[in-house]
This record gives C-alpha cells, structure tokens and sequence, in this order.
C-alpha cells in the first residue's frame, strides 16, 4: 500500500473523499452479489448464517491485521455493513 504524505487538511480530504467514493462503489457491488445470494436462500436462518458472518469477521480482522489497520475497526464497520445487508437480504426474500 502506498502511504501519500499530504500537505494540508484540504489534500488529507481530497484524499478521504477519494477514498469515501471507491468504498461506496465497492459496497454497492457488493450490493449486487448479496441480491444474488438471495436467490439462493429460502429462510431468514438461510440469510443470518451466523457461521458464515463469524468466518467474514474472522477472515476481515486478519486482513486488516495485514495491513496494519485496527481489526477492532475493521469488525466494527464490517458488522454494521453485514448487519445491513442480512435486512437487505431478508427484504429481497419476502419479495420472491
């Protein structure tokens, strides 16, 4: 990973917005393969998986241990995202 040294605050979030848009696009592709996942599910058990969330948030903490970011901070984000998605999923599974 590139680190860039900014040279003021306006460059620090010229760069955070930067990063803000990728994270957005990123999370609405991943939008998409979580409609698809529902097509493969039939209960709302289907959609939780609890199992399947602890093997994200395993996998989640030790990448972000690899390139030296909190893994406190990337579970965080990644349960409220996952969080987000199972209602998404549940939401796409009443409709069918």
């Amino acid at each position: 990973m590139k680190v860039i040294t900014c040279e003021s605050l306006d460059e620090v979030r010229e760069n955070i917005d930067r990063i803000d848009k990728d994270l957005i696009r990123l999370m609405a592709e991943r939008s998409i393969f979580v409609n698809q996942a529902a097509k493969f599910k039939k209960t709302e058990a289907d959609v939780e998986a609890p199992k399947r969330v602890e093997q994200i948030i395993t996998k989640v903490r030790s990448l972000a241990n690899e390139v030296n970011l909190n893994p406190d901070i990337a579970e965080s984000v990644y349960r409220t995202m996952i969080t987000a998605f199972i209602e998404q999923e549940k939401s796409k599974l009443k409709e069918e």
